[in-house]
């Protein structure tokens, strides 16, 4: 038998298997007032004043409590951890909560909420309805009207290009409005990723830099667009491609203008990051290796975003339910070395996952015939197409993913769909 361990509950000592529904709320917060943070699952030690996360688990299961309801009385609103059981729960409680406010939640309200709700991936992925494979058909299933914000990617395209000729001057971040051109800066967003990009694509003007504003005015907007960054993606490594993201600041502004800024106060930009801890990634596949709990490494921004997303949103746990850098010839006659970005597993079923970090596509999807402007693009490009036709021959089911489905977490849905798509089982 193991070793009995015993907490300090208010002054008393308990054993830790004995611990009442009272003595967890007192133990939580002793550890706030001592480390000036909440607990993770790593702190359920003794060496902490914590019990183990499995008998969190038993005392709140016995107050018919969840996880994420027990934290918000601390005030932490975050991703809700959950099982496909508690879907009818989760569900009656959204309802509740769209008809209090009298309408569908959107779907950027269910990220990190206070409602204390899932994400709204996780009410597609365990969807009864096999049907529902969208944020979308999930609210038309409750019987919601849509709340749907896409439009259709050609029209967009023409709209910018028209509203560009009639205006005569470059496009700004605020010309973006309803009045405007029938749409806002969140359908730029996710078809691009930022307005740069979508400038780049469809052969716009650039925007004119504003010389008129202070360096104050662009340090405490770099400072206010990095919290939001690092609270979004939880992590302090970053690109131009994070920073120039209207997502994260109300005032876009290209890095060209914050590099200007900064020369002209004869302050280093990248040591000024360096001093609140941030790293600049200069390109998407580029240096900025990070080594997770279990051993996984990424060597990129996309590759961590995306197996954040895995690990956090959809419980899937690395080498168990995806594996990394799987080699092409474990199903095809190559001799070169190919290998895949991500291999997922459900129920043994492989899906196989590349995400095209160096080369952008456009919205009609004509990466293999783009002519890419350097020869490292090209060779990618190329590397790509080799790729896709070997997915093709040995009939593997497959997506690829690029640049601005990563910036504007569009990622997101089309791996649910994707992994909808091909299997029969929800997602482990």
């Amino acid at each position: 038998m193991g070793k009995n361990v015993y907490l300090t509950v208010n002054g008393k000592e308990v054993l830790s298997t004995k611990i009442t529904y009272d003595d967890l709320i007192w133990l939580y917060n002793n550890f706030k007032n001592t480390y000036g943070k909440l607990p993770t699952t790593n702190d359920g030690k003794a060496k902490y004043n914590m019990p183990q996360q499995r008998i969190i688990k038993r005392v709140l299961e016995e107050n018919n409590i969840t996880f994420n309801d027990f934290m918000l009385q601390f005030g932490k609103v975050s991703h809700v951890r959950t099982e496909s059981k508690d879907y009818d729960l989760f569900v009656k409680k959204y309802k509740k909560v769209c008809n209090e406010i009298g309408k569908s939640l959107p779907q950027r309200e269910l990220i990190n909420n206070k409602y204390g709700l899932p994400s709204s991936m996780w009410f597609v992925k365990y969807c009864p309805d096999n049907n529902v494979k969208t944020y979308d058909d999930f609210v038309l299933w409750c019987g919601y009207d849509s709340n749907k914000l896409k439009k259709d990617d050609e029209l967009v395209s023409q709209k910018l290009i028209q509203f560009e000729s009639t205006l005569g001057r470059p496009i700004n971040h605020n010309d973006i409005t309803i009045e405007n051109v029938g749409f806002t800066p969140i359908v730029i967003t996710r078809i691009w990723g930022n307005l740069n990009n979508a400038k780049k694509e469809l052969g716009l003007k650039e925007t004119v830099q504003d010389n008129s504003k202070s360096f104050k005015f662009y340090e405490q907007k770099l400072l206010q667009t990095l919290d939001k960054i690092y609270i979004d993606k939880g992590r302090k490594f970053i690109s131009w491609s994070d920073i120039e993201n209207p997502k994260y600041n109300d005032y876009p502004t290209e890095h060209k203008t914050y590099q200007k800024a900064f020369k002209k106060e004869g302050i280093d930009f990248f040591a000024y990051l360096k001093q609140y801890g941030y790293e600049m990634n200069y390109g998407a596949n580029i240096g900025n290796t990070y080594t997770f709990y279990d051993g996984e490494r990424t060597k990129s921004i996309y590759e961590y975003d995306f197996s954040r997303y895995l690990k956090e949103e959809l419980d899937m746990k690395y080498k168990v339910d995806y594996n990394r850098d799987v080699l092409y010839r474990t199903f095809a006659e190559i001799k070169r070395k190919l290998n895949c970005d991500y291999v997922i597993n459900i129920d043994g079923k492989l899906l196989y996952i590349e995400i095209a970090g160096i080369i952008y596509n456009t919205s009609m999807n004509n990466w293999k015939e783009t002519k890419y402007k350097t020869k490292i693009e090209n060779e990618y490009r190329d590397k790509m197409i080799i790729k896709e036709g070997l997915l093709l021959k040995y009939n593997k089911p497959f997506l690829f993913l690029f640049p601005w489905d990563m910036q504007s977490g569009k990622y997101k849905d089309k791996l649910i769909q994707f992994i909808k798509s091909n299997t029969n089982q929800e997602v482990a």
